[in-house]
């Protein structure tokens, strides 16, 4: 019987499979992210892939989702959805800001309520634009006595982060367009919209 003769290459290659297995089975997961929406959870889930991450989503408490990552890229994982913008900030628009109580607010508290729920849904409207990872709304509707001469204008800021590479100069007149259109008595120049560019990824 001729004696077994292993290559120092084959051997070098099986202990680097064996070795890579080992890891691979040892490599517990984390959770990335809990309580998500559904449409969330898969963004996220399909950002991490599209990077070479591997994940996935897992149900959560009533009917909420969660993601998982394995524990020595969470923190490749975390940074990548920092850059993108994910997940999105949650809005509360005009229909969850006035669901129907028991409590009795002031008329001022009801204005001010108002103004933030129509913020709120206008950037939920904006950072749906291609390139925008997040938006801002802020709105001032002065009480104007209506018998005085000299009344204060009403104004909103608009304050948009997005992708190092989006270029949104084009879409301003739009947006100012759409803030003038949901507020009454709003008038054009009074909309300014700033765009914060994030710095594009390092190169390794």
């Amino acid at each position: 019987m001729k004696p077994l003769v292993i290559r120092h290459s084959s051997l070098v290659a099986a202990i680097a499979a064996a070795a890579a297995i080992a890891t691979t089975g040892c490599d517990k997961e984390t959770r990335l992210n809990s309580n998500l929406e559904e449409t969330q959870a898969n963004l996220i889930v399909a950002a991490l892939l599209d990077a070479g991450i591997s994940a996935h989503k897992s149900p959560g408490d009533e009917g909420a989702w969660n993601v998982e990552v394995a524990q020595s890229r969470f923190a490749e994982a975390a940074n990548l959805l920092e850059k993108k913008g994910l997940p999105r900030r949650a809005y509360n628009g005009v229909g969850e800001v006035f669901k129907k109580s028991g409590m009795v607010s002031s008329p001022s508290e009801e204005r001010i309520r108002f103004m933030d729920a129509l913020a709120q849904d206008l950037a939920r409207t904006i950072s749906g634009i291609d390139g925008v990872l997040d938006a801002r709304v802020h709105i001032v509707l002065p009480e104007n006595d209506p018998f005085a001469r000299n009344a204060l204008p009403s104004s909103a800021a608009v304050a948009i982060r997005a992708r190092y590479d989006a270029d949104l100069a084009d879409y301003i007149p739009s947006i100012k367009g759409l803030v003038k259109n949901a507020i009454e008595g709003l008038a054009f120049e009074k909309i300014s919209v700033t765009v914060f560019q994030d710095p594009p990824p390092q190169k390794r």
